[in-house]
């Protein structure tokens, strides 16, 4: 979850202190061992520094092992884990972060296994998203709107016992839902909406207070409402985008996904003590926030103080390549031809001199 560390970086002598160009200092969270080397790479490991008191009971498939921060504002974070069989693990990232997961997220499957396919959610707004499959649920449609939607599909019904309906099931074609009036006592009306049905015996109607259950008999149908029902389960953080790993194999096997993404630079603050000897003591602490909504316990943690070359690539965004239209020979023929531009240059032409000109003469040259 969302929290700030102090990491103890080491606790040496004034005497002792290097100046280092890079400065990388290593955490193991929840050990009790501490070090510290005085050179060009230090490296620590220090006591306590829980992101939780207490674990969560249901940690994801994938927790966070590793954590590499640079002070160039990008962090590496690799996930473990064990999987077995085929399977799938759903993660969700925000937003911002979908560009930088797509260019450099890493994964591996081991111990036999191979990476089948990587899913993300698309840019489009989930109105649209939800209009493309076959029946549309963005408008929170009604049973009788979800089965009209799904006219000419072939479906299974089980009706309910009651007053008109005996229990069964029929099996046939939606034609539609219709709104009728039906008496309802003396001088009264209600309207009901009945569900018309081809079966084999011809065509039934089927009031829908009646109708228990509905089932798609076409697997295609199905799916698309299944898929239609995942889109807007994930919809409901529109800060985030939901990203599925798909690990094909057969076994138990570990599993790695690693990838660098934004996340606040470490900072460092020290102290000075001095002691009734007079020997001066000097600790250091490194400041470490954690944006996001996982706790990172018993993580491996890297604090590196350089600042390697970090940009950013948009490939989130669908990039389109405009073609140029070709039009069939037949229609271009039957166009009338269409001429532009003057029949003769001016600038070429000299213009006409009305005194030097010759009135004409009938009958031959005047003597």
């Amino acid at each position: 979850m969302r929290r700030s560390h102090l990491l103890a970086v080491a606790a040496v002598t004034a005497a002792a202190l290097v100046t280092a160009g890079v400065l990388t200092v290593s955490y193991a969270l929840k050990q009790s061992a501490v070090a510290a080397d005085a050179d060009d790479t230090k490296q620590a490991k220090v006591d306590g520094a829980k992101a939780e008191p207490a674990a969560r009971s249901s940690s994801p498939q994938l927790p966070i092992a590793q954590v590499v921060l640079f002070s160039s504002g990008v962090g590496y974070f690799q996930r473990e884990g064990e999987v077995e069989g085929s399977t799938r693990i759903d993660l969700s990232f925000p937003v911002q972060d979908i560009n930088d997961l797509l260019k450099s997220m890493v994964l591996r499957d081991l111990n036999g296994g191979h990476i089948s396919t990587v899913n993300y959610d698309s840019q489009a707004p989930i109105d649209k998203t939800l209009r493309g499959f076959a029946v549309n649920l963005s408008a929170n449609p009604t049973f009788g709107q979800i089965l009209n939607q799904a006219r000419g599909e072939k479906v299974e019904v089980v009706l309910q016992q009651s007053s008109t309906t005996q229990a069964g099931t029929l099996t046939g074609t939606i034609i539609g839902v219709e709104h009728q009036r039906q008496p309802a006592g003396k001088d009264a009306f209600v309207e009901v909406d009945v569900l018309n049905l081809w079966c084999a015996e011809g065509m039934r109607s089927v009031k829908l207070a009646d109708v228990q259950r509905v089932r798609f008999l076409n697997p295609v149908m199905d799916s698309e409402f299944k898929k239609a029902l995942e889109v807007l389960a994930l919809s409901h953080d529109t800060q985030k985008k939901a990203v599925s790993l798909s690990f094909a194999g057969e076994g138990k096997r570990q599993v790695r996904v690693g990838y660098v993404i934004e996340n606040p630079i470490w900072k460092t603050s020290y102290r000075l003590v001095l002691d009734k000897d007079g020997k001066p003591f000097l600790q250091g602490w490194a400041v470490v926030d954690n944006p996001t909504d996982e706790d990172w316990s018993n993580v491996r943690m890297a604090l590196v103080s350089g600042r390697p070359i970090s940009f950013q690539m948009d490939l989130y965004q669908p990039l389109y390549v405009p073609r140029p239209v070709v039009e069939p020979e037949l229609f271009a023929s039957l166009r009338p031809p269409t001429y532009s531009g003057a029949m003769f240059d001016p600038a070429k032409t000299p213009p006409l001199d009305l005194n030097q000109a010759k009135p004409p003469v009938l009958g031959g040259e005047r003597p």
